[in-house]
């Protein structure tokens, strides 16, 4: 019962307009964040979709009828697809801001994909302010924060309910090129009204001893960065949400593949999905919340129809290892080299080198990640640029 404390029975609502059709395609407030959907206004996707609609000619239904026909059928106000931390996170959001009935599906299970192999991070380190995703990731922070500090008001343990530990990140240099980087990112970190300091390989080494012998010359420090147990956190998030499904506005689906669109055979509106084992009827909105896989599900759900999309999300390739129960050395901070920031190839080999796979190649782009997890484990992680994996020993 603690989890459903976070969710009120009678929340205030937002000014949503009720069972219009809509795809949102890419949800990212930042849809991480627990409250991100209360600053998001729907009038602006309808009307972008009532632009490509008038590009298109009506079509039935994206989906064969007669392969449908033995399908059980469900209705809901809206349908989200994908189950990560986002999907759910929207769901959440939906529940307790409104009264709208809201499915899950997924072709996995929550933490499967990138969720699960995600270390977690919730840093600025590694932002520029003034870019395209500056705003998106302070807010992103700040409603993370929010909502940690709403569990501990409620009596909880953010360490324990979401793996909540405020370490602060280093952004670690070894090259006078990369250490002039890191004061140069201090300074337009602090003018941006973060707390930032450049540490010089003596202060660096004070701080965090076991990067004794690194070959490290210093860092960009910023003490107020944190990070989450992704598994915990989905574990709350989806806690709560279940509590609506005894008021019958709650429902998942995992294990259930999207195949394809359900269109109105008068006007092509979207009116649902068909899954491997379902039809899941959409009253007002379809969410497509897949992650790195958003843009090539939403090609294989079009490619039947005459809209012409691009979805500019592709998975990237890293891996994640999980020394358990680690106890040679402690990391105090979260630890990140600098190139993992810019993911470029510092010293590309010749593309004409004699007997260099291009697998081999990519492997001088490599940059590390590591921290100490909320349960004691070492968490390490690179940068290569298609899937994310993670190992436990």
């Amino acid at each position: 019962m603690e989890a459903i404390s976070n969710f009120p029975s009678n929340p205030v609502r937002p000014h949503i307009n009720p069972c219009r059709n809509h795809i949102f395609s890419r949800f990212s407030i930042d849809s991480r964040s627990p409250n991100a959907f209360r600053s998001f206004r729907f009038s602006n996707v309808n009307a972008s979709l009532n632009s490509v609609r008038k590009q298109m000619r009506p079509f039935p239904c994206c989906c064969n009828l007669s392969k449908t026909a033995s399908l059980d059928r469900e209705t809901f106000d809206v349908v989200v697809v994908g189950a990560g931390i986002i999907g759910l996170t929207i769901a959440r959001q939906l529940l307790l801001l409104s009264d709208l009935s809201v499915a899950v599906v997924d072709a996995k299970m929550p933490c499967y994909g990138a969720t699960g192999a995600g270390q977690g991070y919730i840093w600025m380190i590694h932002k520029t302010p003034g870019s395209d995703r500056w705003e998106l990731s302070m807010r992103s922070k700040q409603l993370w924060g929010l909502l940690a500090d709403s569990i501990q008001t409620q009596g909880m343990d953010p360490s324990q309910v979401l793996g909540w530990k405020k370490t602060g990140s280093l952004l670690l240099g070894r090259t006078p090129g990369e250490l002039a980087m890191l004061e140069n990112r201090v300074k337009l970190l602090s003018e941006a009204g973060l707390r930032a300091e450049y540490l010089s390989v003596t202060d660096l080494l004070s701080m965090e001893p076991a990067l004794e012998g690194g070959n490290v010359g210093g860092a960009a420090f910023l003490p107020d960065d944190c990070q989450l147990d992704a598994h915990r956190t989905v574990e709350f998030i989806e806690k709560g949400n279940k509590y609506f499904a005894s008021h019958g506005r709650y429902a998942e689906f995992y294990h259930n593949p999207v195949i394809s669109l359900l269109r109105s055979a008068q006007n092509g509106e979207v009116e649902g999905v068909r899954t491997s084992k379902k039809i899941l009827y959409s009253k007002c909105a379809l969410v497509i919340a897949a992650g790195a896989w958003s843009g090539s599900l939403m090609q294989s759900l079009v490619k039947d129809s005459d809209i012409v999309l691009d979805v500019p999300v592709k998975p990237r390739k890293g891996h994640l290892l999980v020394l358990e129960n680690f106890n040679q050395f402690e990391l105090k901070h979260g630890l990140m080299e600098a190139g993992y920031a810019d993911h470029k190839i510092v010293k590309p080999l010749p593309s004409s080198a004699s007997g260099v796979t291009e697998e081999e190649q990519t492997l001088t782009s490599i940059s590390m990640t590591a921290t100490t997890d909320s349960m004691g484990n070492l968490v390490l992680g690179n940068s290569q640029p298609p899937l994310s994996r993670c190992f436990y020993l």
